[in-house]
């Protein structure tokens, strides 16, 4: 079993530290550190080259005049292509059809942005608050543009310098959906001039328009003609010729809204057997019981839901009402089936059903559903009918589905790693949905996919009082953070976990709380909180010593020694040498072997680097054979490094030399790059100091490879310093 201390990306150097990279002077290449360096520094930073997105959704076949609006658009694009990067905001209310208009308008400017165009969905990116991750939402851009999440800054500000250093090439299309306030559209305005956003909004964005010059596009509903237009498009022109009047009046009762006449249309298609009289008929039954559903102009859009409702199947009305209790936003057949109770091929033939009643919309990825806002609304007013104890153990079904989910990918993501809770009543073989060759890859995948609504259930379960299935969910969510860093996301997410930990049971669980205080320590560092993070660690310290969990106390003195390495070196090792005792004593060679890596990395950012290399062969001899070579490559490859980086100190080129080397090959073998990365560039100043061009060129070559691979905004200057080297034969 594996203790703490697990990594996935952040600012560590090969020996898993948090370091800080200070030095004087200005560098345009590699820089590496030894140690801990002070003084001021100035980098040189070129960018990588662009990929070149087209993340816009393509509009829908179901279009109607709005000729306007494109017209306008057209005669404001030609100028915004000779100016400065340009923003344009499109307003109108729910169901107006904004949404569809800005891809129809992505359409008519494709070929116009030579960067490409990217699509950014604020909503997926807003808690329950109202407050919207700005930084998650840029960082999905700049991994859009080809970086990858070890080069990501973790500040919104360096985000957005991030951002519009890689569009300063070349003029780009930004379309941000569900802006609510100017804040949440300014770091998305790229860098090349003819760039373009179109914030696409409620409201009108006043401040974009009066401070920042952006053009407003209002969108309003339709006017009677084309909103029969649309209509007849939809369902035919004897339909509507042989009952104008009733189409007159259900277009009355729309309100012109593209959503509510695609209803209205959806109803007709699929059943064959009513006619618009009908439609009229059931509708004016409906908005006598609605009344009060909806405020204004909304209110029509109402009615026509309820017509598309109550023309499902009963289990299609099931699902519906169930949905909308459901606390996040996205949903497949998987979910839907514990939603409803049942088979999941059942469920996939009900969301689909659902779908071509216009009731759900297709989400981005294939499989997946979400409600339309008013739709949602709608479902939960019919919802709030069943009775409460239905309601509490439909919550209760959900959450304890993601605890399930979430540690099945946990354990396929991290091994073996220290849990609390017990692996022991998961699905295995055939019933976990994560077993097989590709395991790994397929549990980031969901938890990639399912971050905002594990958050969200995560939420709804402490809300409820379900806090024995909470914390366990909580504790799992780190796998996606620690390869994601989510930093905001991580930080709800633990605190929650305590919080539930905190009131599971008589007097709460001390262990639980303990390994969620850990792990919150990391995206606290992330963004600065250096104080907290000492002391969430301190009390996580305190917590685990209340406990019999040997490896859990361990692990608590990793953590808090790898936060006082650089700034306290001897007080790091002394915390290492405990965990490494606490480690023997509960049978973990491993545990031990990794809390003598950190001892070594600290002895040798200590000025002690002689004791440093006893240390980390002691850790070497743990986790490697050295007559077979079995074992843990990866650690094994980090161990060497730092075996190098103490050969450095004292000035054995030679011996560091080799050490290095061997340990990037290694690393290079684990395809662990982002500590390989390091060692490149230390061998590449060794092979440059030695006048080898040979092996500088080629630790050059190798360090090239990986930054390109990952968007790494060193890219440039390396491979400058490879065609240097070139010209120079």
């Amino acid at each position: 079993m594996a203790m703490g201390g697990e990594s996935g990306g952040g600012a560590e150097d090969p020996r898993g530290r948090v370091v800080r990279n200070d030095a004087s002077g200005i560098h345009t290449g590699a820089l590496t550190q030894v140690g801990v360096v002070h003084g001021d520094v100035v980098t040189t930073v070129t960018r990588a080259p662009l990929r070149r997105p087209a993340q816009v959704p393509p509009s829908t076949r179901w279009w109607w005049n709005r000729s306007g609006a494109l017209a306008e658009w057209r005669r404001w694009l030609d100028e915004a292509g000779r100016r400065a990067p340009s923003v344009a905001v499109l307003s109108g209310m729910h169901g107006v059809g904004k949404s569809e208009l800005a891809r129809r308008m992505a359409e008519e400017a494709e070929g116009r942005f030579a960067g490409g165009q990217l699509y950014v969905d604020l909503s997926r990116w807003r808690d329950t608050a109202g407050r919207v991750d700005v930084s998650g939402a840029l960082r999905g851009c700049l991994r859009s543009l080809g970086v990858d999440d070890g080069f990501l800054p973790t500040e919104l500000a360096d985000l957005a310098n991030a951002f519009r250093t890689h569009t300063e090439g070349e003029s780009v299309l930004v379309i941000v959906e569900e802006a609510m306030e100017p804040a949440e559209v300014r770091p998305f305005i790229p860098k090349a001039d003819g760039s373009v956003v179109v914030a696409v909004s409620d409201g009108r964005l006043a401040e974009l328009v009066v401070n920042d010059g952006a053009h407003s596009l209002p969108v309003d509903p339709l006017d009677a003609p084309d909103a029969l237009g649309l209509l007849t498009a939809r369902c035919g022109d004897e339909a509507i010729a042989a009952e104008r009047e009733a189409a007159e009046l259900l277009i009355s009762w729309c309100g012109g809204l593209p959503l509510a006449l695609g209803v209205v249309a959806g109803q007709l298609a699929l059943h064959a057997d009513q006619s618009l009289s009908d439609l009229v008929s059931d509708l004016e039954d409906e908005r006598a019981r609605l009344d009060g559903f909806f405020a204004g102009q909304t209110r029509s859009v109402a009615a026509a839901l309820t017509l598309a409702y109550q023309a499902l199947p009963p289990e299609g009305q099931v699902l519906y009402r169930r949905l909308a209790l459901f606390p996040g936003d996205v949903f497949d057949a998987d979910l839907a089936a514990v939603v409803a109770e049942v088979p999941r091929g059942t469920a996939r033939k009900l969301l689909r059903g659902l779908h071509d009643s216009s009731l759900l919309a297709a989400d981005d990825a294939p499989g997946r559903y979400r409600f339309h806002a008013l739709v949602r609304l709608h479902a939960a007013r019919l919802a709030a009918r069943d009775p409460e104890p239905e309601q509490a153990a439909l919550a209760l079904r959900v959450t304890r589905r993601h605890v399930r989910w979430t540690a099945c990918a946990d354990r396929a993501l991290m091994g073996g790693r220290l849990r609390i809770f017990p692996h022991d009543d998961l699905p295995t073989g055939a019933d976990d949905p994560f077993d097989g060759a590709n395991g790994k890859r397929e549990a980031l995948a969901w938890l990639s996919a399912e971050r905002a609504n594990a958050l969200a259930v995560l939420r709804d379960a402490v809300a409820r009082g379900f806090f024995a299935e909470a914390w366990p969910m909580a504790e799992a969510l780190s796998a996606l953070y620690l390869h994601h860093r989510h930093v905001r996301d991580w930080i709800e997410s633990a605190e929650l976990g305590i919080v539930a930990a905190s009131r599971d049971g008589e007097g709460g669980n001390a262990a639980a709380r303990a390994r969620l205080r850990c792990l919150l320590s990391r995206p606290l560092l992330d963004l600065g909180e250096v104080d907290r993070a000492r002391d969430e660690l301190e009390t996580a310290v305190a917590e685990a010593d209340t406990t019999d969990n040997l490896l859990l106390r361990a692990s608590a003195r990793e953590f808090q020694g790898r936060l006082w390495e650089a700034d306290d070196p001897a007080r790091a090792i002394a915390l290492f040498r405990q965990c490494a005792e606490l480690s023997e004593r509960a049978g973990s060679p491993r545990g031990v072997a990794i809390a003598h890596f950190f001892t070594g990395c600290a002895e040798t950012a200590g000025g002690h680097p002689e004791r440093a290399l006893a240390t980390l062969a002691s850790a070497l001899r743990l986790l490697v054979d050295e007559e077979t070579g079995e074992g843990d490559r990866r650690m094994g490859g980090r161990v060497r490094v730092a075996m190098g980086m103490a050969h450095r100190a004292l000035g054995r080129t030679a011996e560091a030399r080799a050490a290095l080397a061997r340990g990037a090959d290694h690393l290079r073998n684990a395809e662990a790059t982002h500590y390989e990365l390091p060692a490149r560039k230390v061998l590449a100043e060794i092979a440059e100091a030695e006048g080898d061009t040979a092996a500088l060129r080629a630790h050059l070559g190798r360090a090239l490879e990986i930054l390109e691979a990952g968007g790494g905004p060193e890219a440039a200057a390396v491979r400058t310093r490879l065609d240097a080297l070139d010209e120079g034969d």
